[in-house]
C-alpha cells in the first residue's frame, strides 16, 4: 500500500475510531498514528506484520555475511541459486 495522508492519523483522533481502524487495517492497509508530529507507532493487521517479519528473517538469512567469514566465501553456481530461488517461491 501506498501510504496515503488518510492512512496518517493523530493519536487524539484515533481513540474515538479505534474499533473502526482495527477493522479497516486489513492486509497491506495500514494506519501510521502520530503523536505531535511524530509517527511513533501503526496499527497494522497481525497476519501481515508476522508475514513481513518470516520475509525478512529470510532475506537476513541469505544476504547477512559476516565480515570475519570473508575468507570462506566463494562464487555460487547458477545452479545453486537456481535451488535457492525455488525454495523462496511463495
Amino acid at each position: 500500500m501506498d501510504l496515503q495522508m488518510a492512512n496518517i492519523i493523530p493519536i487524539t483522533q484515533a481513540r474515538s475510531k479505534l474499533g473502526n481502524l482495527a477493522e479497516l487495517a486489513i492486509a497491506s492497509n495500514y494506519f501510521v498514528l502520530t503523536k505531535g508530529t511524530k509517527p511513533p507507532v501503526a496499527l497494522v493487521d497481525l497476519a501481515y506484520l508476522r508475514n513481513l517479519e518470516t520475509a525478512v528473517g529470510k532475506i537476513y538469512q541469505k544476504t547477512f555475511i559476516d565480515p570475519k567469514l570473508d575468507k570462506y566465501t566463494r562464487n555460487f553456481s547458477n545452479m545453486e541459486i537456481k535451488k535457492w530461488l525455488q525454495e523462496d517461491e511463495i
